[in-house]
């Protein structure tokens, strides 16, 4: 599983941006940027992940900064999650050529460390968002010079709030105030880039296709396991 992140620009909203009291908006991926891992994120790369979502009728977690071992850092779910193309109206003018991954995220209030993000969020000391994913489809590409690996088909398997980034460009679109209660600091994790080859090259992670007669995991059975490995090793069971 690999992981992006990005700093995003805080802005403060309330209840005429239709958000409910610990609801945030944010473009946690934007089409079309090279990030400083030299990846770049095509229009279409979450439409069949997030149609796996609906079907399966799981909420996508918002963890924060991909702690997805800590049941405490699983501090709310996505309620909404869309492609938004260039010139959507919906997204931020900066970003109105680029197009983006949208997500409404609701947070848990009632848990400390949800609430201590929210109001890390609401007063711009975390301004970052990121995604975990695993790549489905990829090929190297080349924009206005530079070689490129282009992301076009991925697993997503959670977003949320951190505190270190790659990428320049994604927005927190809105927070809603809600209350407050405080909890201590917790540390976040870099996020690591796409693996290199002994070249330098970034290297697809594909996936072989499945039998017929073979069963297939869903993004959220995946991430299930994963929290149950990582529980397991913290615990050294």
């Amino acid at each position: 599983m690999l992981t992006k992140a990005f700093p995003a620009h805080v802005k403060a909203a309330g209840e005429q941006d239709g958000l409910q009291p610990g609801q945030f908006e944010a473009i946690v991926s934007v089409f079309g940027n090279v990030d400083h891992g030299g990846d770049v994120v095509l229009p279409g790369a979450f439409s069949r992940s997030l149609a796996e979502w609906k079907a399966a009728g799981d909420p996508i977690p918002v963890i924060w900064s991909h702690q997805i071992g800590d049941p405490e850092s699983h501090i709310g779910v996505v309620v909404e999650a869309e492609e938004l193309l260039a010139g959507d109206e919906r997204l931020p003018e900066k970003l109105r050529d680029n197009g983006g991954l949208w997500v409404r995220g609701q947070l848990d209030l009632d848990e400390p460390r949800a609430a201590k993000v929210h109001r890390l969020l609401k007063g711009r000391r975390v301004k970052q968002f990121s995604f975990s994913y695993d790549i489905r489809d990829g090929a190297l590409g080349e924009r206005d010079g530079r070689d490129v690996y282009e992301l076009r088909d991925l697993d997503l398997f959670e977003v949320g709030p951190t505190l270190l980034g790659m990428n320049a460009a994604t927005d927190l679109v809105g927070a809603k105030a809600g209350p407050c209660p405080t909890c201590g600091h917790d540390s976040a994790k870099q996020a690591k880039p796409v693996p290199a080859d002994a070249a330098g090259e970034p290297t697809p992670a594909p996936l072989a296709p499945a039998a017929d007669d073979e069963p297939t995991l869903s993004p959220a059975d995946v991430l299930l396991s994963l929290q149950v490995d990582a529980l397991a090793y913290d615990l050294d069971i």
